[in-house]
């Protein structure tokens, strides 16, 4: 089955055109996130607490409605028992009219009333008033309760302890209908709830404004970052940034200037490069072209021994920019490392490896370990590498029948690694210019390229260690020429357990 390119040409376009509105959608659903979580905690348990405070409210304006009500049923009540003990309960009850018209009150909310014996027989009044299910014998104790009689809600109120004239005990009862209770609640709930509902939509408006302008400093940090060009490493400035903000700006600020100094050692590792190399590719395609049109076979033999010279020197070039791109990549000049290295394996190790080279320059290359092992806190593969450097150049510049010795020595806080060789040895005032990328000190005739000390300083910052020049010493009556010394501190050796 073929499948029309145009079609696809087309997909693709839609596919871009799509892309940018994905983006533009995900940016914004992303800035609107910490918005949207700041108001679902603020107001998710604002309306929360709002919903029990309409419960609280309730009960609160049920209980304000029912004690004005409750008072003048109690003085009913009390009343009602100090007329029935002015009589005599099984003559009848004939009540007063002042007492009539009082128990009357309003006649749409009339109260109703019943005495009632020791054995809950009714003795006057209306029976249909209901009693509780459990109620005790407690004299002179009023009590209240919701009941309903003939489908209607009342509020009954009781007392036990009355006696008559005769001394016969009775229970009064009197009941009234609650709905003047739940109009007076009803009037309350609207008169609290109501400000309530009018301040709680407006408390949310304004706090919805104010998060959106507390908010507002981030849109313009937001849009000040977004408007910087990519290769902008300067620091962000916080004078607009809420303090809040600060410590991530400050964050922000210290990731550039990593970033920057990343930036910085590639861009100064391809100018290295380039402006290094051009020089040995150029020597060596001169060579390979004389090889070419060379006929002799012996000065064809000596283009091409120039030519794997010149290889090799651009190879030990490549290898030191290199080394020195790895040892500035750190984040700071002076990490933390958590590997514990030996000093006396570590230089032994390295010393094998220029034993070959020594033999063919007919150099005497020594190593001197210290007594007692010497731990430092590092990584390997760097000291590996500043050690190397440093022997790599002794061997470099010391000429024939001349020695390079390696020593490992410190005292309880400082260990040190020193080079020492027989060389023509570096005056004072190139000892500074020594450690700067590409130099090489006047008059000396060897193929180096001028990284060897600039590599050895910078791992020597990123371990916290020093660089000296010692006083060279005297070995089988040579003077030596130069003697350089790396400290390092030491770390505690580990006690073995008892």
């Amino acid at each position: 089955m073929l499948i029309d390119p145009q079609i696809l040409n087309d997909t693709e376009a839609q596919a871009s055109v799509r892309q940018p509105f994905l983006r533009i959608f995900r940016r914004r659903k992303n800035s609107r996130a910490l918005l949207n979580k700041i108001i679902v905690w603020m107001f998710g348990p604002l309306f929360l607490l709002w919903t029990i405070g309409l419960v609280i409210t309730y009960f609160i304006a049920q209980n304000i409605a029912n004690a004005p009500y409750d008072r003048a049923l109690a003085d009913h009540l009390r009343l009602l028992k100090h007329e029935v003990e002015q009589q005599r309960i099984l003559e009848g009850l004939q009540l007063t009219a002042s007492a009539i018209t009082i128990l009357q009150g309003d006649p749409s909310h009339f109260i109703h009333w019943e005495i009632r014996d020791i054995n809950g027989n009714s003795l006057g009044g209306n029976s249909n008033i209901p009693l509780p299910e459990n109620w005790t014998y407690e004299e002179n104790k009023i009590r209240f309760r919701n009941e309903t009689m003939d489908h209607q809600s009342v509020r009954v109120a009781y007392i036990w302890g009355g006696r008559d004239l005769s001394g016969m005990p009775f229970l009064t009862i009197v009941s009234q209908s609650n709905e003047m209770r739940a109009t007076l609640q009803q009037e309350i709930l609207t008169g609290m709830l109501t400000p309530q509902l009018i301040v709680l939509p407006l408390a949310a408006l304004l706090a919805g404004l104010g998060l959106t302008q507390g908010l507002e400093p981030l849109n313009l940090l937001q849009e000040r970052i977004r408007a910087r060009r990519a290769n902008d490493m300067s620091p962000i400035s916080a004078e607009l940034a809420p303090a809040e903000i600060v410590p991530l700006v400050a964050a922000m600020n210290s990731l550039l200037a990593r970033l920057a100094a990343t930036h910085e050692t590639q861009r100064r590792f391809v100018a290295n490069a380039a402006h290094q190399l051009k020089t040995p590719l150029a020597g060596m395609r001169t060579q390979a072209e004389l090889a070419l049109r060379e006929r002799s076979p012996e000065k064809m033999n000596a283009s091409l021994e120039q030519l794997v010279r010149a290889s090799d020197r651009a190879t030990r070039l490549v290898n030191q920019l290199l080394a020195l791109a790895r040892a500035e990549s750190a984040d700071h000049p002076a990490r933390h490392f958590s590997e514990n290295l030996d000093l006396n394996h570590l230089a032994e190790q390295c010393m094998l490896r220029w034993v070959d080279t020594a033999l063919q320059k007919r150099i005497d290359l020594g190593f001197e370990p210290s007594a007692a092992p010497m731990q430092i806190s590092g990584d390997e593969l760097m000291i590996a590498e500043l050690l190397n450097n440093l022997v790599e150049n002794a061997l470099l510049y010391t000429p024939e029948h001349g020695w390079v010795t390696v020593r490992v020595g410190g005292d309880p806080l400082s260990a040190y690694l020193e080079v020492e060789d027989s060389g023509p040895g570096i005056s004072p005032e190139d000892r500074q210019r020594v450690f700067d990328r590409f130099f090489r000190v006047l008059g000396s005739h060897s193929d180096g390229s001028g990284l060897g000390l600039s590599i050895v300083k910078e791992i020597a910052e990123q371990h916290n260690a020093s660089v000296n020049f010692m006083p060279p010493g005297a070995r089988h009556g040579q003077p030596g020429g130069t003697c350089l010394r790396i400290s390092f501190s030491r770390i505690k050796p580990r006690l073995p357990e008892a």
